[in-house]
C-alpha cells in the first residue's frame, strides 16, 4: 500500500512539472520567423528585401538594415532584415515585421499564441499609458546564446504605429559591436590619430 502511494504521488508531481513548463524543448530557442532564419546569409533573401539600398546604421555601424519589400509576405506591409558587418559579415541577426492590419485585435491574437507557445513574457517594454504596448520574451540555449522577441502594438506616430514583431540574436549583435570597437581602435592606432575633440561648444548651440 505504501509503495502504491509513493508511485501515485510521483506521478502527480511529474504531471505538475510537465504542465507548468512554458514551452517544449523545441520551442525553447526560436531562430526563425516568417521564413527568415537568424544565422543565414542575408544574400539568400535578396528577393524579399532591398539589399542594394542597405547601409550601415548611423547609431550602429556594425549592422546593416535592408528594408523588406511591400507585399512579399502575406499581410506584411514592411519591416527589415538586419545583418552583421564585422564578426559575422552578412549573417542575419535581426528580423522586423510590420503588418497591414494595425488593429489591436491582431496584436491580442498574436499575444495569445505567443503565451501559449512560450509562456508569459519576461518583460514589459511599453509605456504606462498604453500608447505603446510591447512585451518581450528572452530565450537562452545551452551555449549561453540569447535571442529576444518583442511583440508590439502602438498608436504613437513616433513608435511604428500598428502591430510589429522584432526578433534579435542579441549574442551575435554584441559580438558585432565588440568586433567593430576592436577594429576601430586598430584603425586609429595605425593612422596615428584618434577621434577629433570639441574645440568650442559655441558651434553646437542652436541659433
Amino acid at each position: 500500500m505504501k509503495k502504491m502511494y509513493v508511485i501515485i504521488m510521483a506521478a502527480i508531481v511529474c504531471s505538475v512539472m510537465v504542465s507548468g513548463a512554458p514551452a517544449v524543448a523545441g520551442d525553447g530557442f526560436p531562430t526563425s520567423l516568417a521564413g527568415f532564419s537568424l544565422g543565414d546569409d542575408v544574400n539568400g533573401y535578396s528577393e524579399y528585401c532591398h539589399l542594394e539600398k542597405a547601409v550601415p546604421g548611423s547609431d550602429a555601424p556594425f549592422l546593416s538594415e535592408a528594408v523588406i519589400k511591400p507585399d512579399v509576405l502575406p499581410g506584411v506591409r514592411g519591416g527589415s532584415l538586419i545583418y552583421g558587418n564585422c564578426a559575422h559579415k552578412d549573417e542575419l541577426v535581426g528580423i522586423k515585421l510590420k503588418f497591414n492590419d494595425r488593429g489591436k485585435g491582431l496584436f491580442e491574437k498574436l499575444y495569445k499564441q505567443y503565451t501559449r507557445k512560450f509562456g508569459e513574457p519576461d518583460k514589459y517594454e511599453g509605456d504606462a499609458f498604453k500608447n505603446v504596448i510591447a512585451w518581450q520574451w528572452v530565450f537562452k540555449n545551452d551555449d549561453a546564446q540569447e535571442v529576444s522577441l518583442v511583440l508590439m502594438w502602438s498608436r504613437s506616430q513616433q513608435m511604428r504605429p500598428g502591430v510589429s514583431i522584432k526578433m534579435m540574436h542579441d549574442t551575435r549583435v554584441k559580438q558585432e559591436l565588440n568586433c567593430y570597437l576592436t577594429e576601430d581602435k586598430d584603425d586609429a592606432r595605425e593612422s596615428g590619430g584618434g577621434k577629433s575633440r570639441i574645440e568650442s561648444l559655441d558651434q553646437y548651440i542652436p541659433r
